[in-house]
Order: C-alpha cells, then structure tokens, then sequence
C-alpha cells in the first residue's frame, strides 16, 4: 500500500510500505498473515526513517515490510507416483509390464524434477538416463551383476531405484549420500562412478577376476558419449578384445558434445563416434537385425 509520494523500492522477498510518520505506528514489529494468506508468512518491519518523527506530518517515513518464512509451514504438494512408491529395490521391477515400466518412467521423471528443484542440484543428465537405468534393472540382476556407471551425474535414478529414494534430498550435503556412486553406500553401486572415463577399465578387472573364481555373473557398463573423447575408453576397449571376456558395455548416446557446430545449433552431435552409431542404427541391415531380434 502507498501512502505516501516517496518512491517504493524492492526487498528479497518482500514488499514495501510508505506510510506518514502519524500512521506508521499503526504497524506492528512484526505481522502474522498466517490467517489471511494460503502461505504462513511471518512479517517483520523495519523502518527506515527518510526524516525525522519530529518533523511534519507531510514528511513521511517509509516502512519496509519484508517476509520471513518458516520453511516447516510451506506447503508442496507431492505428484501422486503409485508405481514408483512400491518400487523398495530393483527386484520389483521384474514383474511391471510394459506399461506400468513407462509409468514408471514418467513417475521417476517427475521425482528427480521434485528433487532438483528443493535441492538446486542439475539431475538433467539423469533425467535423460531415466529408461536406460530401468531397463537395465529390469533386464539384469543386480547386486549380482555388477552395473558400472562411467559418469556420476548419471545415477540419480538408479541410487532411487536402488532404495535411497528417501535420502536424495540430503545428497552432496554434511552426512548425507554421495553425489556419485560409492561402493560404501549401497551395495548396487559396484564402482566409485565420477568423470574418470574408467567404467570399462574396471569393469574388465571385475570381469576376469569372475573368470577366474569360475562364476557367471554379468559385469555391465554404462559409458556417455561425452567419455568416449577419453583414450582410457579406447585402450580398454581394446584390451577387452583382446583378453575376450564376457563384458557388457552400454552406449549412453545422448547425441551432444562438448563443442557444437554454431551454425547448427547447441543439439548437432560432431563427435564421430556418434555419427557413426547414428548411421549404423539408421541402416537397413541394422534395422532388419532389430526386427529379427524383436520377433
């Protein structure tokens, strides 16, 4: 409200008040609007006196008003996620059809937007992973198989499906969960997950250690095409082939890279692998392959 001429200026989160010096003592130190307001704001006042209360009455003081929630009163309204809430650990999974695991896609989706959005922390890059990891959970068995993530920023949906849900909103603060995949917080996180381009170096050790121990379990990882730039990717691809062991390595292609072309847009892939995937898939002996193994 404005009772006065003097101009109103802006605070965080909050508004102003002029008002002459008679009437400003109408105002308390401190408002609650709790009653009269769907937020449960508690309203302090500050005054900045523009003369002085001796001086006429024409001559006004502006006061300002500005707000100080209480952050346990606000109320967020939770997106109603049925499938996503019954999911305990990647073994509920085994059972959803088709459509319940697009459900679920969607419900994941929305609670890594929640989580983002309370905690400021990008989930883009797993928001994009959101299918991949319930597919991969869906067609693997984890603990047993061992799933390696080559990038951290990537997991946030599996640490949810993998029983931490609760515990997102505390990640990357004072004794909360990891912000990558760590061995001493879950026993599905098989590898410290970070930006080391390292996945299928380590998923090669596990794999010829199992080899060794004659188990049968499956080692499987999970590479960006952002990694595949790193020479450590190219080195322990080709060590794998030589050593032939049985490794899964899934290609995360995201279709983006470091350095867009600017005359096409931030979405243009230049990296040459991609392309060259992209061709690939786009292929008729490569689809007719999709086909046969689809029927």
């Amino acid at each position: 409200m404005d009772m006065a001429t003097a101009p109103a200026t802006h605070c965080s989160f909050g508004i102003r008040i002029h008002s002459h010096a008679a009437s400003s003592s109408c105002f308390p130190n401190r408002l609650d609007c709790s009653s009269s307001s769907h937020f449960p704001l508690h309203l302090e006042l500050s005054t900045i006196s523009i003369f002085p209360r001796s001086s006429s009455p024409l001559k006004g003081s502006m006061d300002r008003v500005c707000a100080r929630p209480d952050i346990d009163d606000f109320y967020w309204e939770k997106v109603s996620t049925p499938i996503l809430d019954t999911i305990e650990n990647p073994i509920c999974l085994k059972n959803l059809s088709l459509k319940e695991l697009k459900q679920l896609a969607g419900e994941l989706r929305l609670e890594l937007s929640s989580i983002m959005s309370s905690t400021q922390i990008s989930l883009s890059a797993s928001i994009a992973a959101v299918e991949l990891t319930i597919a991969m959970h869906h067609v693997f068995h984890a603990p047993v198989d061992k799933i390696l993530w080559d990038v951290g920023e990537q997991t946030y949906a599996h640490k949810i499906l993998t029983g931490r849900r609760s515990l997102m909103y505390t990640m990357r603060q004072k004794n909360g969960i990891s912000g990558f995949t760590s061995r001493f917080e879950s026993e599905y996180d098989a590898f410290g997950a970070g930006h080391g381009c390292n996945s299928i170096s380590a998923g090669l050790g596990m794999a010829v250690a199992r080899d060794m121990k004659g188990r049968r379990e499956r080692i499987v990882t999970v590479i960006s095409n952002l990694t595949t730039m790193a020479g450590q990717v190219y080195e322990a691809m080709s060590n794998a082939g030589y050593l032939d062991s049985n490794l899964v390595v899934v290609l995360n292609d995201s279709r983006h890279s470091l350095l867009p072309k600017v005359d096409e847009g931030p979405k243009t892939s230049i990296n040459a692998l991609s392309s060259t995937l992209s061709k690939l898939q786009s292929s008729k002996s490569f689809r007719r392959f999709r086909e046969a193994a689809k029927a």
